[in-house]
């Protein structure tokens, strides 16, 4: 089990905060990321000391923990507990928007005076594994990063206070226990990983949640931000990159996964990952994929 703690990071597609940036003893980790390609499972880890909370804002994700796979469309928000191992299974990590944050609850009093310190404490610690966020959330999460990211002391005052009314906020979202509005989604993405190897027709994969085709495709563009074909081919593309390392060439791959010809999967694979898969197997450690 690897022990994670994330430091400090900038750059287009992934930013991190370390409590060193906000000044909060009890923030760790604050990050935020854009992810426009299919990435490698996420490896069973823990984040000693540390509880995590992970919010979706756009995408599909995969998580597991405790022996059970969590389904995350956008505006869900997953927790694992305080050094709670966790990973995504051997589900790739999706495209997605997220934002997430590690806090060390332990920490709380040197920021805020007993009772107050200990209640927000246990109202954090009986948060649900999964609840809805909204776009209130984001919008203040946002605000609240990039003021704990200024050196200006008054911005990063407001930000301070803008993060803490957000665990606030949070926390009483959690209680209103909305349905997930997003499951008829979350069956159709269940029901892809699950037929990965086969030619997956979209007239099925709408059947599998119940919806019309052209309400499928609306509905998972809106709640993914991608196509229900994009979604197909680039999980079929991580699932290719899988059987590459395993050693089997291009052709035996191109069967495994139902494609047309080897052509063809050759031409999809470029596109996702910017190499052929010749070239991704012969330095597999080594990906550039475009986002």
């Amino acid at each position: 089990m690897i022990p994670l703690i994330d430091q400090y990071c900038w750059t287009p597609h992934r930013k991190i905060l370390s409590s060193e940036q906000t000044q909060l003893p009890w923030l760790q980790t604050f990050g935020i990321q854009t992810s426009g390609k299919a990435e490698k499972p996420l490896v069973p880890h823990t984040h000693p000391g540390c509880m995590e909370i992970v919010f979706l804002l756009k995408g599909f994700q995969i998580y597991e923990t405790s022996g059970h796979l969590f389904r995350l469309t956008g505006y869900d928000i997953f927790v694992t507990r305080t050094g709670e191992p966790h990973s995504s299974g051997d589900f790739p990590e999706h495209i997605s928007d997220l934002m997430w944050f590690q806090l060390r609850l332990s920490a709380l009093t040197q920021t805020f005076r007993e009772p107050q310190a200990s209640q927000l404490a246990s109202a954090l610690q009986e948060l649900p594994r999964i609840f809805r966020g909204n776009a209130a959330l984001e919008s203040q999460l946002r605000e609240a990063f990039f003021c704990l990211a200024s050196s200006d002391p008054i911005s990063q005052a407001l930000g301070q206070a803008l993060f803490t009314s957000c665990l606030y906020r949070m926390i009483l979202l959690s209680r209103e226990l909305k349905p997930l509005q997003a499951d008829q989604i979350s069956e159709a993405i269940v029901y892809i990983h699950e037929h990965i190897d086969e030619p997956i027709a979209l007239e099925n994969t709408a059947a599998s949640c119940g919806l019309s085709l052209s309400r499928f495709k609306s509905k998972f563009r809106e709640e993914t931000g991608i196509t229900p074909r994009a979604f197909i081919n680039y999980v079929k593309v991580a699932r290719a990159k899988q059987l590459l390392k395993q050693g089997l060439s291009v052709t035996q791959v191109s069967d495994r996964l139902s494609f047309d010809t080897p052509n063809y999967f050759a031409t999809l694979f470029k596109r996702y990952t910017g190499k052929t898969p010749s070239q991704y197997q012969k330095s597999p450690s080594q990906e550039s994929d475009p986002s």
